[in-house]
């Protein structure tokens, strides 16, 4: 059974962040929510939706995301989320902790900002750009710190094992790539077929950059 850690803060989209719990669900993968800098138990997300996570402060929580037995980091988008994420010295450290250890990071909308952050020399992330995409409002941003940039809906670079992609209306392609990748095809095409998803979407594994 895979398994999925999922950040959440205070002003994370609460679709791309609920729309992505349920796919892995369904795809049968163990997920735990775990919150960041939260000022309540429940997390305030970007349309005052709250959401209780199942950890609430990954401070007391950081050891265990070291668990070789989970196999994804996601980070949701929504704007003060990913700043929060940015912000916080753990949540890098994980990601870069991830990316040592050859894990999946994936990231939608504002969340690939927390890609992006440079922790090669602070926390041991590989050094090297990989290709993403996220929301267009952080475009300039992520260019400006040399990444390359697609335009597509949902990117995966499986040479630096990332999956990103734009925003709400693209969170259940986020999340079957998700599925696909962990899982296979088949077991993609066996969660989105009772879900009448439209025929699968064409995923470029090694995407041009536009800069």
């Amino acid at each position: 059974m895979p398994q999925a850690l999922i950040l959440i803060a205070d002003g994370t989209e609460e679709t791309e962040f609920v729309a992505t719990y349920d796919v892995l669900v369904r795809a049968g993968f163990k997920v735990k929510s775990v919150g960041v800098n939260l000022k309540n138990d429940f997390a305030t997300c970007s349309r005052n939706i709250r959401i209780i996570p199942d950890e609430h402060d990954i401070e007391s929580f950081k050891y265990d995301t070291y668990n070789p037995e989970y196999d994804v980091l996601i980070l949701p988008g929504g704007g003060p989320g990913a700043a929060t994420f940015c912000a916080s010295e753990v949540v890098l450290m994980t990601i870069a902790n991830f990316r040592a250890r050859d894990k999946w990071v994936a990231a939608i909308c504002a969340g690939t900002t927390a890609i992006v952050v440079d922790t090669s020399s602070s926390y041991g992330a590989p050094a090297g750009v990989g290709t993403v995409t996220s929301h267009p409002s952080v475009e300039a941003e992520i260019k400006a710190k040399g990444w390359h940039y697609s335009q597509d809906r949902c990117v995966v670079d499986k040479d630096y094992k990332l999956i990103t992609s734009r925003g709400p209306g693209t969170a259940l392609l986020f999340a079957l790539s998700i599925v696909e990748e962990l899982c296979g095809k088949e077991k993609r095409k066996e969660v989105e077929g009772p879900m009448l998803m439209p025929a699968s979407d064409s995923m470029k594994e090694t995407p041009d950059s536009d800069g």
